[in-house]
């Protein structure tokens, strides 16, 4: 509706204007209705309802389209149970025992990190002994490669002993960590028998459950399948009218703002003697732009 405001001014003010101008000759003024608009002190409140309203239409879309998809799975679901009773089985065996399989594994990942804590503190003084006994001995042909002008014979001598140090101490530390492999294996090999056999009885019960439980199972869905589509409506329409809610305040607002730049615009048609305020010009015409002067009193009014 805001194209019929200059039609709406244009009849106001000139029946205003009747009388006004005796010499016949008209006053014409223009707004930027866009601006106007812009800068009116509800701007803010509108572009906030705004957002809130595509956010709430974007959140019905993705309900809408996550609705669908759940009553697709649900369907092809039912499908499954009712063509192939083995199919289902497997894959809600399979299902659960992934479930299981994922509880065994951080048991199992938690006990191995308490068993090499303990082999690494078993190992500590073995470790701290070795890093003793070569120290000093790789510092100091350190400090002589790097402090002491040698020959470049010498240098490679030295060089070639520190090599020598460092290989010695990287395959003593190469047993020390064969032995802390084999602790943590001696360690871990009847925690994972053990892990394994509850798998085994976890996966003979629920297999018996799944065969015990299929006639409840596919009835069950039936019915849950069937409420879906009310669900669906309910919860829409529940959205549905959030949205009328914030469309209707918007509008409210909007509407505001329209009558606060109207009612202003008239109020200087009227103190002015303007014949015509145009919503906006487009051809070549001479015109007072009261624009700034709406803006201030709409400042004025907040």
């Amino acid at each position: 509706m805001r194209w019929l405001t200059p039609i709406i001014l244009i009849v106001v003010l000139l029946t205003a204007a009747c009388g006004n101008d005796p010499g016949g000759k008209d006053k014409i003024a223009v707004i930027d209705w866009d601006k106007a608009v812009s800068a009116h002190p509800q701007q803010t409140s509108l572009k906030q309802g705004e957002a809130e309203l595509q956010k709430l239409l974007r959140y019905r879309e993705e309900q809408a389209e996550m609705a669908k998809t759940q009553i697709a799975g649900l369907t092809r679901l039912q499908q499954l149970k009712q063509n192939s009773k083995a199919n289902f089985l497997d894959a809600d065996f399979q299902t659960q025992m992934y479930a299981a399989e994922a509880k065994e594994r951080q048991k199992l990942l938690e006990a191995y990190e308490l068993v090499v804590k303990e082999a690494d503190a078993a190992l500590a003084e073995q470790e701290k002994e070795l890093e003793d006994a070569y120290q000093l001995k790789i510092l100091n042909l350190r400090l002589r490669l790097d402090a002491i002008k040698m020959r470049p014979k010498e240098r490679e001598a030295v060089q070639s002993e520190l090599n020598q140090v460092q290989s010695e101490r990287e395959q003593q530390r190469q047993q020390i960590l064969a032995a802390k492999n084999r602790i943590i294996g001696a360690k871990m090999e009847p925690l994972v028998a053990a892990t394994q056999a509850r798998l085994q009885q976890h996966a003979a019960q629920v297999h018996q459950e799944l065969q015990g439980d299929m006639s409840a199972s596919v009835s069950k869905d039936q019915d849950d399948l069937a409420k879906v589509p009310e669900a669906l409506t309910n919860a829409m329409a529940a959205i549905d009218k959030q949205v009328d809610k914030l469309q209707e305040s918007n509008e409210k607002i909007m509407e505001n703002i329209r009558r606060d730049i109207e009612s202003n615009v008239i109020k200087l048609a009227h103190e002015r003697k303007y014949t015509i305020v145009f919503h906006s010009v487009k051809v070549n015409i001479k015109a007072d732009d009261i624009t700034d002067d709406v803006i201030k009193a709409l400042q004025n009014m907040k």
